[in-house]
């Protein structure tokens, strides 16, 4: 699976297995849902347990997760979190959704993710969203006409501070999070991660990587997804390393944002990759510090 040498190769895949150890994963999609998912919360959580690792996220781009997270999470025996994308299922830029998911126990707000007014603009990059995008949806940005940012936005940001919620920038424009960012921390936010910055559909460029940073996101999410050969544009894994290796591991968290049926299942997509970025020569504890020490640090684990 990992290259021509067999030895190396077991070498390899049992260090991999061995990194998923007390890792979190902090982007997985999981049934019921719209959109087709490979497994359940349930079965997510066991085969994550089963293979060692310290908790799960489960993210939904329709409906809240806390809730069914909880469940998941008591019948597993296994820390499994959720949380709330604010897109136009839940009111888009609505406090009150905010306030819901917080009292339900999610430990993360997305700015919008699907209905982001950036994220339409990529629908051909997303071609299961674009088949079920009903036709005129208007999509939300947090920007006014005029550059500043819309009024909506200042409540939300409340509730997650007061909260003491995660903050995701979702599928906004890199310009978008940048303001955001500078927003939240205004607010009082904390706990800010910047989600998927290498998708094509965002695409952040490490200058605006280290803004985001500077500005006081706490993590970027980096997803191997985004080089999976299911997107129409799949990252090459030599690329996601190298952005890896001029930002360091210490600000990254490594998750999967997997669960669609096309991807292989969240603990094998993440021993898979996992097993690559070893060939490509990134240490063990470079990946151990972005898929164990960062997800855990600020999910309180």
């Amino acid at each position: 699976m990992f290259g021509k040498n067999a030895g190396q190769d077991r070498k390899r895949e049992k260090q991999a297995r061995d990194l998923l150890r007390g890792a979190v994963d902090f982007h997985i999609h999981s049934a019921p849902d719209v959109y087709p998912r490979i497994l359940d919360d349930i079965e997510i959580a066991r085969r994550a347990k089963r293979a060692g690792m310290a908790g799960v996220v489960l993210k939904s781009h329709l409906t809240i997760t806390a809730d069914r997270a909880q469940i998941a999470g008591r019948m597993v025996g296994l820390p499994v979190f959720g949380g709330v994308a604010l897109n136009w299922q839940v009111g888009g830029l609505n406090p009150w959704a905010v306030e819901c998911a917080a009292k339900l126990g999610a430990c993360q707000v997305w700015m919008p993710t699907i209905h982001a007014a950036n994220s339409l603009k990529h629908l051909n990059r997303l071609p299961v969203f674009a088949k079920s995008m009903p036709m005129g949806v208007k999509g939300i940005s947090i920007f006014r006409k005029d550059g500043g940012c819309v009024p909506e936005l200042e409540p939300v940001l409340a509730g997650i501070a007061e909260q003491g919620m995660i903050l995701g920038t979702g599928h906004l424009s890199p310009e978008e999070g940048l303001a955001l960012i500078a927003e939240a921390k205004k607010a009082g936010i904390k706990k800010i991660v910047v989600t998927h910055p290498m998708a094509r559909f965002v695409r952040y460029s490490l200058e605006q990587m280290r803004d985001a940073l500077s500005r006081g996101a706490s993590y970027l999410e980096f997803v191997l997804n985004d080089c999976s050969p299911r997107v129409g544009e799949p990252i090459p894994l030599e690329e996601f390393a190298a952005a890896i290796r001029a930002i360091g591991p210490a600000r990254i968290i490594l998750a999967t944002d997997s669960g669609q049926v096309d991807n292989p299942p969240p603990v094998q997509m993440m021993a898979e990759y996992v097993g690559r970025l070893l060939e490509l020569g990134l240490p063990a504890r470079a990946i151990r510090t972005m898929t164990a020490t960062n997800p855990a640090r600020i999910l309180d684990l």
